[in-house]
């Protein structure tokens, strides 16, 4: 994966949650292109093991779920027992189980709540004593423009991505010192669409996205990648408690034509 701008992570170490596909496997693939050293976590252990070509030389992968405490504090603790300085970690690991308020069910609350919520929470608890050395250090979250708009049967994903997203701004005044920034993603071109629709339909998904975004086009999970390489860059070392919103203008269209 190449990226559309020059940064220098050269002696940086890079956590990112998530890491085995999609926008994760992106972002892990962007900073290791830059020269990071990358910790890549995923629970799913195939799909980690057949990406780790893409987190460069000497990467560190470790197998963790995201919304689980004990796993997550294991990690840190892994890290830890290694000496490993952390110098910016990206909570991006997601899950998604789309029900309609009428219906919800508790293992649907659940595993949103603790992946997209939860798991950033405890991550930034966990990981954040391992940056003490680090010249920049900083936390990005991976929310959504669903935080921020509304959209059917998806009310706890939006709520967990808005909370994230608040969680981001929080955590700037419990944590002096440490930088913390939110990515909120428009629609996004990535393998996860495959689970909604497939051939003719899933071409005519991805068309529809396309015309709602005004500037004519998905965005592609490099989009994000890129935005995570700035905001963890020494070009952005005063930028602290933003949001970045990365989704050719959907969540500021005003017109019928686009919404």
């Amino acid at each position: 994966m190449t990226t559309r701008a020059n940064y220098d992570f050269q002696g940086k170490t890079v956590l990112v949650t998530g890491a085995a596909s999609g926008i994760g496997l992106a972002i892990a693939a962007a900073f290791a292109n830059a020269g990071a050293r990358v910790v890549a976590s995923d629970i799913n252990e195939e799909a980690l093991t057949a990406a780790k070509a893409s987190f460069g030389n000497d990467p560190i992968v470790q197998l963790m779920d995201a919304g689980c405490g004990d796993a997550i504090a294991a990690a840190a603790r892994e890290l830890s027992e290694q000496g490993i300085t952390i110098d910016a970690v990206i909570n991006n690991a997601g899950a998604a189980k789309l029900e309609p308020i009428s219906e919800l069910t508790d293992e649907a609350m659940e595993l949103q709540w603790r992946v997209l919520l939860k798991g950033p929470m405890l991550c930034i608890k966990h990981f954040s004593p391992l940056m003490a050395g680090a010249s920049n250090p900083s936390f990005i979250n991976i929310a959504s423009i669903a935080a921020i708009i509304q959209a059917t049967n998806h009310a706890v994903y939006c709520a967990c991505k808005a909370g994230v997203s608040k969680l981001t701004k929080d955590a700037v005044k419990e944590f002096p010192g440490l930088r913390f920034n939110t990515v909120q993603p428009g629609f996004i071109d990535t393998p996860i669409l495959q689970a909604y629709a497939s051939g003719e339909e899933l071409d005519a998904l991805k068309e529809d996205f396309a015309r709602r975004t005004p500037v004519g086009r998905m965005g592609e999970a490099r989009d994000i990648a890129d935005a995570c390489l700035f905001l963890a860059s020494e070009s952005a070392s005063f930028v602290n408690g933003s949001t970045l919103v990365v989704d050719g203008g959907v969540t500021t269209a005003n017109s019928l034509e686009f919404l």
